[in-house]
């Protein structure tokens, strides 16, 4: 397999691939761009496209291009590495045929079953009049490939004269044993909405009832179980169709379910995505935080409406999210307002108001009247504002409180400033990983090479200083193949596209003089214990001919101090 590796990294253009999940910028002869992996406002991801490689220098992760795909996309590697050799062209011949049952077969269960389901569908008059009742057009039902679950043991039957094991189709989240012991498809008289991952593939389903009036024992919507290719923590529905449009406009408009998410992008509006099935998750945020700069939300005109929206603000400020809030009006949700006006929602989105302007026009709209009603009301306020990162936004909002509160910005400055402490902010580096300890003079070096190449001159006087520099680190200047290297060229980009040069050579010049200090240091570490062992011995020679010698470095180390 070491062969197909190497084939996929050497046809695949790493840059371009990132491209695609990322927006990268130059940095000198690398790229650069925010972590996908952890929250942060400036770029430290580089990518250096001579060595295939990436790093992020704020949570030190890094690695080749299936190492990215394996993360970013929580495959395992034999998954990661077909599918990359798909897009290189590459035959895989020597995966593990286990490896490959293990997720080629559910992936081909899947869209197996979707085939069946949509077959279902075709046939059935009730279940595409339901659809279209609901606001579906023809188009928006083919493009999404919804189906319709017969039930029983169809599906079943149906996979199992197709060739596939029964242990897989159980396996696939498609069938389950009954109370008595037969086996049953998982989903009977539902309509069917295919879950697809962001690379297009179909990993589970959600169901949804037909006929309620028959079936109230039943929950109305059923999802696939988790399996080896299906995390609902991590899918948002339609995501995979929309994420190229949310990235485009820098925005995504966030609802609750698949049909609210259908009828709004059959509306027109395509940058938008569904949770459904399970609340929003780190991992959701994260994903959306790559691609958006605001989201978009709409909630009932109602105070649970409201409360929903402050709850929503804690969530989305962690991630520094601009939230913007749209009025429905007089419909229930977007799906309501799709059918009955399509053109509505797009208007609606337009005339979005960010979410504390709204916020505080509920709230303000009757001002308590009593001093210390007023005052609570407003350290409420002040306290939703402090848990937003920017600095520059809550000066903002802080001005657009002074307008409906009609306090002063510097009384609300420096109330916000009094507020007792609640609460630990996440931070950019929260979720930066523990570094390990590292010796003062490593770290010292690494940074003094990272500086040195990215100006010719400052690596000319570190070629220089190769007696000072530790036996890894002089490798590394001697050997440009090492693996080092490569990393402190790329930390190069990273340093000299966020600082002025002149900052950075100053930089360099203290750090020269620390790593003469610690290699002293150490030498003198190395020389007390050539004293003790002559002391031991009695060895007034050699003891005198090593006091000579660590007098001369601490005449040196006192001079560099």
């Amino acid at each position: 397999m070491a062969r197909e590796t190497d084939l996929i990294k050497e046809r695949l253009d790493l840059v371009e691939f990132l491209r695609s999940y990322l927006k990268i910028t130059p940095a000198g002869k690398n790229f650069r761009a925010l972590c996908p992996f952890h929250a942060e406002k400036t770029p430290s991801f580089i990518v250096s496209p001579e060595r295939k490689m990436w790093h992020c220098f704020g949570c030190g992760l890094g690695g080749d291009i299936i190492g990215f795909l394996m993360r970013y996309e929580n495959r395992e590697f034999p998954e990661a590495l077909r599918f990359l050799a798909d897009r290189a062209g590459i035959p895989m011949r020597s995966l593990d045929p286990l490896q490959e049952k293990q997720f080629g077969v559910l992936y081909s269960l899947q869209g197996a079953a979707k085939d069946f389901y949509r077959e279902h569908l075709a046939k059935n008059e009730k279940a595409r009049g339901y659809l279209k009742e609901r606001g579906l057009n023809d188009k928006t039902i083919e493009e999404f490939e919804l189906g319709l679950a017969p039930g029983g043991d169809s599906l079943t039957l149906h996979l199992i004269k197709k060739g596939f094991d029964v242990s897989d189709i159980v396996r696939a989240g498609l069938a389950h044993k009954s109370t008595s012991g037969m086996l049953r498809d998982r989903f009977e008289g539902r309509i069917i909405f295919p879950i697809v991952n962001h690379v297009g593939k179909i990993v589970a389903f959600t169901g949804r009832l037909l006929d309620e009036s028959v079936n109230q024992d039943r929950p109305k919507y059923l999802n696939s179980p988790e399996t080896p290719i299906f995390n609902k923590s991590k899918i948002l529905f339609g995501l995979n169709k929309s994420k190229n449009e949310i990235a485009k406009v820098r925005s995504v408009f966030l609802v609750e379910g698949q049909m609210d998410f259908l009828l709004a992008w059959q509306a027109g509006t395509q940058n938008v995505a569904a949770v459904s099935g399970t609340g929003l998750t780190n991992f959701h945020l994260e994903r959306l935080r790559r691609l958006a700069d605001t989201v978009l939300l709409s909630f009932d005109n109602d105070e649970a409406g409201l409360k929903a929206l402050e709850r929503s603000l804690d969530v989305f400020n962690n991630y520094d999210f601009h939230i913007k809030v749209i009025d429905l009006g007089i419909y229930k949700d977007p799906g309501d307002a799709c059918k009955a006006e399509p053109d509505f929602l797009v208007k609606a989105l337009e005339n979005s108001k960010p979410a504390f302007v709204y916020i505080f026009s509920r709230y303000f709209k009757e001002a308590p009247r009593d001093v210390a009603s007023k005052k609570r009301l407003v350290r409420e306020m002040l306290l939703k504002i402090r848990k937003i990162r920017s600095q520059v936004e809550q000066a903002s909002w802080i001005k657009e409180l002074s307008v409906h509160s009609g306090i002063s910005e510097t009384a609300l400055e420096s109330e916000l400033q009094n507020l007792p402490s609640v609460e630990t902010r996440r931070t950019e580096t929260s979720e930066k990983p523990p570094e390990a300890a590292i010796p003062r003079i490593d770290l010292i070096s690494s940074r003094l090479l990272s500086l040195a190449f990215g100006d010719a001159v400052l690596l000319k006087t570190v070629d220089g200083l190769r007696d000072w520099l530790p036996d890894d680190w002089r490798r590394v200047l001697e050997n440009p193949q090492d693996e080092k290297l490569g990393l402190i060229e790329m930390r190069s980009s990273y340093e000299f596209a966020l600082k002025e040069p002149e900052i950075l050579k100053t930089e360099f010049n203290e750090l020269v003089k620390q790593l003469q200090i610690e290699s002293l240091k150490r030498q003198m570490e190395e020389l007390r214990e050539e004293i003790r062992l002559a002391q031991n011995k009695g060895d007034d020679d050699a003891l005198s001919e090593v006091m000579v010698r660590f007098n001369v470095l601490a005449g040196r180390l006192q001079n560099l101090k």
